[in-house]
């Protein structure tokens, strides 16, 4: 299999080719370190069956890379292999036509499991990240709320029911006010909870109040 692989960062690139090479051999990875490199090497070498690129990179970034990939018809299965988990960015990126996100952080035997899937036809996004993006409104905020969001890897949902929490809803009310079940609700409030590291509807509230997020 010939991969192309997008990364300005060299030494996770050149890290990657060889433990590639150690544990399938019949893995060939050509590395570039920006979008316009990649696509000249993409003229250059026919027969690319898979491409892994990063999203944030200078010049032309990973979107834009996309853009390119579609405005020349170039329909090679694609993946994301990013420390940014943006996940307006990768939800984007899925949007264009992604085959799946993978975090740097995965171990090369796992990226290797899940580009025997992608190949098979599947898209792979990490649970929690999926979960996420399913969460994520139709617009992007244009403030700061967003970024907020993403860090306590927090959906609409959750900001929905943690806005009615700090009004003094209960569970109960809030399920009504939502169209949502009781359960789900709880569902919601104890992520918050586990994400902001509380114990209870009051310093949930204030921690939330502190880190700005109203």
């Amino acid at each position: 299999m010939k991969i192309l692989h997008l990364d300005d960062h060299m030494l996770f690139a050149e890290g990657l080719s060889a433990v590639f090479s150690q544990l399938a051999k019949d893995f060939k990875i050509i590395s570039a370190n920006n979008s316009e490199q990649a696509l000249l090497l993409l003229e250059e070498n026919k027969g690319i069956d898979l491409i892994f690129m990063d999203l944030n990179m200078p010049g032309l970034n990973g979107l834009a890379f996309i853009d390119s990939l579609n405005e020349r018809e170039l329909f090679i299965p694609f993946v994301v292999l990013s420390a940014s988990e943006d996940v307006w960015d990768i939800r984007q990126a899925l949007n264009s036509g992604a085959a799946g996100f993978i975090p740097k952080t995965y171990s090369c035997q796992q990226i290797l499991d899940i580009i025997d899937n992608v190949m098979l036809g599947d898209v792979y996004v990490p649970d929690d990240i999926s979960a996420t993006i399913a969460n994520l409104p139709e617009k992007k905020p244009k403030n700061n709320q967003y970024k907020i969001l993403t860090a306590y890897k927090l959906g609409q949902r959750q900001f929905d029911v943690l806005k009615l929490m700090r009004e003094g809803y209960s569970n109960e009310e809030i399920a009504v006010v939502l169209n949502l079940s009781k359960n789900t609700i709880k569902t919601h409030v104890k992520t918050l909870f586990t994400s902001f590291q509380v114990n209870n509807r009051l310093e949930c509230v204030r921690y939330a109040e502190r880190i700005e997020l109203f």
